[in-house]
């Protein structure tokens, strides 16, 4: 929803749906949770908000998603839309001390590279080809 409303300025179930893949009634359902839950301002048939709250929760989801997508391409070397799929499914069940970790870890990772002339992508692709052998 943070996501159609950045781009579009609005959101409106038929978006959410077409973008997600997934059914109007499913769709219906989802956003009835998220109003009760005072996540999101909704009423059938109009554009769809976010309320402060639920904008805090997307963006916490959004940056969480970025963390893990970017950790899987960077340091896994995984291709974007594995990564991308992968981040999806992981964003709501990783805490936030394991992100912050995460982040750390790439941030060291990149130190280590600058000092040891940038061998880690070039390392790991080689082992993991070794490995499949």
């Amino acid at each position: 929803i943070y996501l159609v409303i950045r781009n579009h300025g609005e959101a409106r179930s038929k978006e959410i749906m077409k973008r997600l893949g997934v059914s109007g009634p499913s769709v219906t359902e989802a956003l009835q949770l998220l109003a009760e839950k005072k996540l999101v301002n909704y009423q059938p048939y109009e554009a769809i908000t976010l309320t402060p709250e639920g904008e805090e929760v997307a963006k916490d989801v959004l940056h969480r998603h970025e963390t893990l997508r970017d950790f899987f391409i960077e340091v896994l070397g995984v291709d974007a839309e594995t990564a991308d799929k992968g981040a999806c499914k992981m964003e709501h069940a990783a805490s936030p001390e394991i992100i912050e970790r995460m982040i750390k870890y790439t941030h060291f990772l990149n130190y280590e590279c600058e000092r040891c002339g940038n061998k880690r992508e070039h390392g790991f692709t080689e082992f993991l080809q070794q490995q499949e052998k």
